[in-house]
């Protein structure tokens, strides 16, 4: 039957009507959480004068002199090549290190389960700051104090708990009928995980690998604290020049360090976004 408000002029303003509120509320929900980044990339596209005259005005004379002298002034070539160093292989790390507890939690009966996953996601409760002291003691004693190779490491441990509870979800997800076939077939434990669990968890793999990557670009406390060497240091970190007084007396500088630094972020989402959300993996774990 035809829908009568769709031919009803009347039908239809009062339709727009009911569905007003909800379409202002979501309107100005976008405002907000655009607003502060709008600002941020017109800030860093004016001149400090231009700023001064006009902070919230569009950029008249749009300019990337901004970008030229934070970029030469703060070496970001090798900022962003630490923090790509870092989230890169950080994130690999903790992903393999997950893989074999979230295969183990999720398709086997082992006694304690319940306990020795609730230890592994003790991880995620604990806020930096309780594990500076004891990681910091570690790395010192291994050495691994104002190395590339000692922050890997605790970002990949960091990250781990966080990633078992991603890829066990994903993996309980798994119909455990292709299990009992690969039994049937003479297939043993290992290459049970490796040629099947493995392969319908690329989906979960990815979510866990995108999501951590972003948590070590953003990550400055660990950054901090374990590296004194400024060729060392990740983009949070040497972005602290930008806090000085040589940078504070402009405003468009500090914009353009900011839309620098998350340009890669911005890159990795337009990559993975159209595989997570595509399901291009769904159809492996049906039928």
């Amino acid at each position: 039957m035809p829908d009568l408000a769709a031919r009803d002029p009347m039908g239809r303003f009062l339709d727009f009507i009911r569905r007003a509120p909800g379409m202002f509320l979501l309107a100005l929900f976008v405002l907000i959480w655009l607003g502060p980044i709008i600002l941020i990339v017109t800030t860093s596209l004016k001149s400090n004068e231009a700023f001064l005259a006009g902070p919230f005005s569009l950029p008249t004379s749009p300019t990337i002199a901004p970008y030229v002298t934070v970029w030469n002034a703060l070496g970001f070539d090798v900022l962003l090549g630490n923090s790509l160093l870092y989230a890169t292989l950080g994130s690999a790390l903790a992903v393999l290190l997950a893989l074999v507890p979230a295969y183990a939690l999720s398709r086997k009966q082992i006694p304690g389960q319940k306990i020795i996953f609730g230890m592994l996601l003790t991880g995620l409760m604990l806020p930096q700051q309780t594990v500076l002291i004891p990681l910091y003691d570690t790395l010192r004693s291994l050495n691994l104090l104002d190395t590339k190779i000692g922050l890997i490491i605790v970002h990949a441990a960091y990250g781990m708990p966080s990633q078992v509870l991603i890829l066990r979800g994903f993996m309980t997800a798994i119909p455990r009928e292709l299990d009992k076939a690969a039994v049937l077939e003479g297939a043993s434990d290992f290459q049970i995980f490796s040629k099947v669990i493995l392969p319908l968890s690329l989906p979960g793999i990815l979510v866990g690998y995108t999501l951590n990557f972003i948590a070590i670009w953003k990550e400055f406390v660990f950054g901090l604290v374990f590296l004194n060497s400024e060729a060392n240091f990740p983009v949070t970190v040497g972005m602290l020049k930008l806090n000085s007084d040589r940078y504070m007396s402009v405003f468009n500088m500090p914009a353009a360090g900011l839309v620098i630094s998350q340009i890669p972020i911005v890159i990795l989402f337009v990559l993975t976004y159209r595989m997570i959300s595509s399901g291009q993996f769904a159809g492996a774990v049906k039928g």
